[in-house]
């Protein structure tokens, strides 16, 4: 029962991480349609390793019982879906920080830890045409080679 909760707190991780839990549940489903295909023979000969994957590899659990490692995917599913309609429905937070922010001053610069202790870069002026090189790379003073096949 401990690693199942884990699972559905990992879950919840996951989809405060990428942004949006269906695009998690969506992943599990796949995982879950192909896990079965192959057998794990690995992971039936050692089934403590059982809770180190994402979908349960043994193939004889595939409900939520007393001894699963794993709830089951329709389970993980439809709770990410109730996460994500709450995700809908709460309102977001302001940035922190946001009420006592003040516009920077003309010639500073602001980053993510504060203004910057460098003062903000002079206009640079238009970039002078670069000439062509006089060598030709590779041969240095060299005359190019002559004969039928150059």
């Amino acid at each position: 029962a401990i690693s199942r909760t884990r699972e559905y707190a990992a879950d919840r991780r996951g989809a405060e991480i990428c942004g949006n839990p269906l695009w998690l549940a969506s992943a599990l489903r796949k995982i879950e349609a192909n896990a079965h295909r192959i057998p794990n023979g690995h992971a039936e000969a050692n089934p403590a390793t059982a809770h180190m994957f994402i979908i349960n590899p043994l193939s004889g659990e595939r409900m939520d019982n007393l001894f699963s490692t794993h709830p089951s995917t329709d389970n993980r599913v439809a709770e990410l879906e109730k996460f994500a309609q709450a995700m809908r429905q709460a309102p977001r937070p302001a940035p922190r920080g946001a009420e006592t922010r003040s516009e920077p001053s003309a010639g500073t610069r602001r980053g993510p830890w504060g203004p910057s202790t460098e003062p903000a870069e002079p206009a640079k002026a238009e970039p002078k045409p670069r000439s062509s090189p006089t060598i030709t790379w590779g041969r240095g003073d060299r005359k190019p080679p002559e004969g039928p096949y150059s």
